[in-house]
């Protein structure tokens, strides 16, 4: 029911972003702008407010509204811009792409360059419900089916992985081997009656990414083992996205967040040479050789969700409560908690971070030549983390200090 709440402040009828009429969170076009020209606004208020004065008690109401949005927009500051589409009756296929060879079966399997996902509105409220097993620090994982038609990758379907039983505490290790093998026959039953279902079903080649639901605080989008898997379908023909949906901050700002990376060419070249038996360089030499430092590991891109007339009209008789003001949201117990965690797991990746780079450093002076730091894989997913969390923890901490301006002019 959260994100059908969230998803309904999205949706006109026209199919596009109704930021104005959803809630108080979701603002005007303010979310488009730098945040320099936020606070550049806010002096000009301040200003006018010193050199023209008026009595207390009577701040305009400009002054008040514009303060508002301004304030509000800062906290959103790095969302995503999610948009509500309706289903196309049929999508055009470019012909021209798809027979540049004359036989028609030569360079049919390539695939063009990720510029947009689009989720079904069943896969979509499927993702949703997973996010009851997920807390702050534990991530829920699965598998992503659908079809890339031309630069677009239309996911119609989510497998959320099993979840493993969490063991006793006096188990003893006898008993926790005989578990594991049973545990391991099991899943490999199920995995072989699964295949044979989808190979009949003609449904064996259709995997295209993964997704995770998760908290700011979890580590999950940024593994290097989910990089390596979408690395590995990209390189085995498949399509290849990771789609991120973060439940918590949906709830407490009232505005959907949903993301979707994959990775990069450079990336993906990189992963090919040094997972081959015939790569002799280092990983470091061959991060910079393939320009994964310049381009990155993973590049996110536009999200849309595809409703048909029924489910739009479903979404339109939704009585959405109006949420709190930013004010009392940001002064809430449970955002100041979310905010302590997320400061604890900013903390916690930079101390990692610099281990890594400490080890990374001792390890370069025992061999010639080896070049700058932070040139691994594991380094720079760490410092996309790293940048994501600070853009975050800064958007509210500056709501926090705008809101008490205004709560301090009022």
């Amino acid at each position: 029911m959260l994100l059908l709440a969230s998803l309904r402040g999205c949706v006109s009828r026209e199919g596009e972003i109704s930021r104005n009429e959803a809630h108080p969170f979701c603002c005007t076009s303010l979310f488009l702008v730098p945040s320099f020209i936020y606070l550049f606004l806010f002096a000009l208020l301040r200003l006018s407010i010193i050199y023209f004065p008026v009595q207390q008690g009577e701040l305009p109401f400009v002054y008040i509204n514009l303060e508002f949005h301004i304030s509000q927009a800062v906290m959103f500051h790095g969302f995503p811009q999610v948009q509500v589409q309706l289903s196309a009756a049929d999508v055009p296929v470019d012909l021209r792409f798809h027979r540049d060879d004359e036989a028609g079966c030569v360079k049919t399997i390539k695939l063009q360059p990720v510029q947009r996902v689009r989720i079904s509105f069943a896969a979509l409220t499927h993702l949703g419900s997973l996010a009851q097993n997920a807390t702050c620090h534990h991530a829920v994982f699965g598998e992503l089916c659908g079809v890339q038609l031309n630069d677009t990758i239309e996911v119609t379907n989510i497998i959320p992985a099993v979840s493993a039983e969490r063991t006793n505490e006096d188990e003893r290790e006898d008993q926790r081997e005989k578990r594991m093998a049973a545990q391991q026959q099991e899943e490999k039953q199920m995995r072989g009656k699964l295949e044979k279902m989808l190979r009949n079903e003609v449904l064996d080649s259709y995997n295209v990414g993964h997704f995770t639901v998760c908290s700011a605080c979890a580590n999950a989008p940024y593994s290097t083992r989910t990089a390596h898997q979408l690395a590995k379908l990209a390189l085995d023909g498949h399509p290849s996205v990771l789609i991120v949906y973060d439940p918590f901050r949906t709830d407490l700002m009232g505005k959907l967040h949903l993301r979707a990376f994959v990775p990069t060419a450079e990336y993906i070249d990189f992963y090919g040479k040094f997972t081959s038996k015939r790569n002799a360089q280092r990983e470091n030499r061959l991060v910079r050789d393939c320009r994964v430092t310049k381009h990155g590991v993973l590049r996110e891109v536009r999200v849309e969700v595809d409703v048909d007339e029924y489910q739009l009209f479903c979404l339109d008789g939704i009585s959405v409560a109006p949420l709190p003001s930013s004010c009392t949201a940001l002064q809430s117990e449970t955002m100041t908690d979310y905010t302590t965690a997320l400061l604890e797991s900013v903390q916690r990746n930079a101390d990692e971070l610099s281990r890594m780079l400490g080890s990374e450093n001792n390890y370069s002076q025992k061999e010639d030549n080896y070049g700058p730091l932070a040139q691994r894989i594991d380094t720079l997913l760490k410092l996309m983390q790293l940048k994501e969390q600070s853009q975050h923890l800064e958007s509210l901490c500056d709501g926090v200090l705008l809101n008490s301006s205004l709560l301090r002019d009022l």
